[in-house]
Parts: C-alpha cells; structure tokens; sequence
C-alpha cells in the first residue's frame, strides 16, 4: 500500500487497529499508541505500543505492553511499508 508521509502511515495504522482484540484464550489486546520515532527523507521508523492483559490459569493475572516497529522506505510514488518487526515485551 502507498502512503503519502509517515504520518498518514500512523494514522491510517490507528484508524485501522482502533478496537480491542481478544484471542482464543481470552486475553485482550489494545493499541496503547503509533508514533514516528525517526524520520529522514528516505526511510521512517514507525512504533505501535500494545497493551495485553489477561488471566492464566497456572499464573494468574498479567499484563503486557508489545511494541512492533515499521519501516518505510521512499520511492517516486510515495511511501511504502517495507518491513515489520516484533520488538518483544515490556
């Protein structure tokens, strides 16, 4: 998909995953945050914060936040996402 800016990369992201998501297990997952963490006029890194929370039966409670990050890269046409990367737990 073409974007015009990294901005429009964010929003879009945030319009798209503006509701929780619960999985089969029952822990529930909502975008805390999308935000543009560097931006030159070729590439941009792009970072989405979730927060999980949901109860195990063998632990309990818990709560997590998950970050993954994107990169666009520039071309002649507008921005394009070029990679996706888990980041892991907080």
């Amino acid at each position: 998909m073409l974007y015009q800016s990294p901005a429009d990369f964010r929003a879009e992201y945030a319009r798209v995953h503006d509701r929780d998501r619960t999985d089969g297990f029952g822990a529930v997952s909502a975008l805390e945050e999308v935000i543009v963490v560097s931006e030159t006029p070729e590439t941009a890194r792009i970072e989405a914060r979730w927060f999980t929370y949901g109860h195990d039966p063998d632990s309990g409670s818990y709560d997590v936040y998950e970050r993954t990050a994107f990169v666009l890269i520039k071309r002649h046409d507008g921005w394009r996402l070029h990679s996706e990367e888990r980041l892991g737990y907080e």
